[in-house]
This record gives C-alpha cells, structure tokens and sequence, in this order.
C-alpha cells in the first residue's frame, strides 16, 4: 500500500516544480515589462526635450512674425501722413506690441504644457517599470514558499493517511540502510 503515498509524493514535488516554474516565468515576463517601461521612460524624456527645442523655435518664429507685423502698422501709419510718435498712432503700435506678446507668449505656454505631459508620461513609465521590479523580484521567492507550502500540506496529507507514515519509515530507511 506504499504505492498510493508515493503517487502523492510524485504529484506534490510535480505541483511544486510547476509552482516554481511558474515563478520564474513571472519574474522573466515581469523583467521585460519593466525593461518596457524603462524604454518607453527614455523616449518620453526625448520627447519632452523635443517638444521644448521645438517650442522654442516656434516661440522665436511667432515673435519675429510679430514684430514684422509691428513694422508694417508702423509703416502703414507713416505711408499715410500719421505721425508715429505721437497720439493714437502710439497707442496703435503699443496694442499691437502687446498682442505680439501674447501671441508668442501662447505659443511658449502650450509647448510647455506639451512639455510637462511628456515628463508626466516619463514619470509614471518610471514608477511602472520600479512596479515590476519589484514584482520580478518577489516572483521566485512567492513561488519557492508556495511550492514548500504545498509540498508540506501533501506531506503531512499523506503522513496522516493509514500506512502513510509507514511510506516515511520506508523512504527513511532507504536512506539509512548501507
């Protein structure tokens, strides 16, 4: 009757084998999954030093096409007999002046709102790749303790079964006979 035992046995140290290899599959698919954040952390970063270079490239180009604006007001008003240094002429140049500014000063805000997605995006890919870290890492241990855990109930499964403990008497002496 040592014959049920031993099938228990076998089954238990195959379901703990698995467990294992169950584990290590976790840690190695955790891995690439952190490698993946990792990446996809690296290119969020470039895209945020893209997107201010190329915010302020489009900042310089809007307050350049303004002032060519501000000439040409100011040449209208010339070209027309208006003094450009006084009365409404003045208050004509500032209003464009000011317009100017905001306009290039939009297009500085919403390169950085552009900017501080991307560093956003960079820092939850950062925070998701330290996750599975993490997970990796425990990977292998939580399946170590759940294969012994396993491998323990079954043991003490078949010990307490009838002729169960004389499986462990003979498996014993297998091992202390010379």
């Amino acid at each position: 009757m040592a014959f049920a035992p031993a099938l228990g046995l076998i089954g238990a140290a195959v379901s703990a084998g698995g467990t294992i290899m169950g584990g290590i599959s976790q840690q190695n698919m955790y891995n690439y999954q952190a490698k993946v954040a990792s990446n996809n952390a690296i290119i969020a970063e470039q895209n945020a030093v893209y997107a201010a270079h190329a915010g302020d490239s489009q900042a310089t180009q809007e307050s350049l096409k303004e002032a060519e604006k501000g000439a040409k007001v100011k040449g209208a008003l010339a070209a027309n007999g208006v003094d450009v240094n006084s009365g409404s002429a003045v208050d004509v140049q500032e209003s464009q002046r000011e317009e100017g500014k905001l306009n290039t000063e939009n297009v500085k805000a919403n390169a950085n709102l552009q900017v501080y997605g991307y560093r956003t995006q960079e820092a939850s890919f950062k925070a998701q790749e330290n996750l599975d870290k993490a997970a990796a890492e425990n990977a292998v241990p939580g399946a170590l303790l759940g294969a012994t855990g396993g491998l323990l109930s079954n043991a003490s499964a078949i010990g307490m079964r009838p002729g169960g403990a004389q499986f462990f008497n003979d498996i014993g002496s297998l091992f202390t006979t010379a």
